[in-house]
C-alpha cells in the first residue's frame, strides 16, 4: 500500500473504521475493517467495488491492503445527507437504484440476505427473547413467498450515498442478494418519504410495489435493525 497521511475518522462501528486520509497527497478515503463476523469481508468489498465500478455505481478504488484489511477509494465530494429529496433527486435515486438491482452478479461470490439473517438467528439462539423470536417470525412469514433476488446494497442511508455527476454508494459491508421490495422499504424508512415522495421515487425505479407489502416490509427493517443491535450487543460482551 501506498505512503497514507490520516486526517479525521469520519466514522466508527463495531466492524470498521473509515477516515478521511491522503494517498500520496491525494485526498482519499481509508476503510480499515476491524470485524467481519456478521458483515462482508474487506476481501469481499474490494470485490464488489471492483464489479460496480466499471458501472459507475461507486467511487474508484485507489489502493488496497488484504493483509491488513485495508482499501483506499476516491473522495467524493458531495453527500445527500443533507440535500433536500425533491423531485430531481429521487428521480436520479430511483433510476440509480434500478440499474444497481438489475446487474448480472452471477459471478459475485456473495450471500444472500436469508444467510446473513440465519447467521443472526444462530448468534441469538442460545439467548432470544420473546422479542427476537417473534421477530425472525416475520422475516419468516415475509421471506416464505418465491421472489425474486436482486444485487442488494441493503444499506442505504443517507451517509452511503453521493452525488455528483452521477449518484454513487458507498459502504458494502451488508451488500448480498435480496427482494429489492426491503432496500425500497428501508430507504424510504431512512428517508422518511412520503407518500407522494415515493411514487416519484418508484415511477423513477421503473416498477410498482403493493403499497401495503412495502409498509409491512418498512416495519420488519426496523425489526432487523433490532437484531442487529442485539448482535452486536454480545459480540462485543465476547470480547
Amino acid at each position: 500500500m501506498s505512503k497514507i497521511k490520516i486526517l479525521e475518522t469520519i466514522s466508527e462501528t463495531p466492524y470498521s473504521r473509515v477516515s478521511y486520509c491522503y494517498l500520496n497527497d491525494v485526498k482519499a478515503v481509508l476503510k480499515t475493517k476491524k470485524e467481519a463476523i456478521i458483515t462482508n469481508s474487506i476481501a469481499t468489498e474490494l470485490e464488489i467495488h471492483q464489479f460496480l465500478m466499471k458501472y459507475d455505481l461507486c467511487p474508484e478504488i485507489l489502493d488496497y491492503d488484504l493483509l491488513n484489511n485495508r482499501i483506499v477509494y476516491e473522495y467524493i465530494e458531495y453527500p445527500v445527507e443533507n440535500s433536500e429529496y425533491n423531485q430531481v433527486l429521487l428521480k436520479i435515486f430511483g433510476e440509480t437504484l434500478s440499474k444497481l438491482h438489475s446487474l448480472d452478479y452471477k459471478n459475485l461470490a456473495i450471500d444472500t440476505f436469508e444467510e446473513k439473517i440465519e447467521s443472526y438467528r444462530n448468534m441469538l439462539c442460545t439467548s432470544a427473547t420473546i422479542e427476537i423470536k417473534e421477530s425472525f417470525a416475520m422475516f419468516d412469514k415475509l421471506y416464505k413467498k418465491p421472489y425474486k433476488l436482486a444485487f442488494c446494497h441493503n444499506d442505504l442511508n443517507k451517509m452511503n450515498i453521493f452525488l455528483d455527476k452521477n449518484m454513487k454508494f458507498i459502504d458494502w459491508e451488508y451488500t448480498g442478494l435480496n427482494q429489492p421490495i426491503y432496500e425500497i422499504a428501508s430507504i424510504k424508512k431512512s428517508f422518511n418519504l412520503s407518500s407522494d415522495q415515493l411514487d416519484i421515487f418508484l415511477k423513477a425505479y421503473g416498477q410498482d410495489f403493493n403499497p401495503k407489502e412495502i409498509e409491512e416490509f418498512e416495519v420488519l427493517v426496523g425489526v432487523i435493525e433490532k437484531i442487529w443491535q442485539k448482535v452486536t450487543n454480545k459480540l462485543k460482551t465476547h470480547r
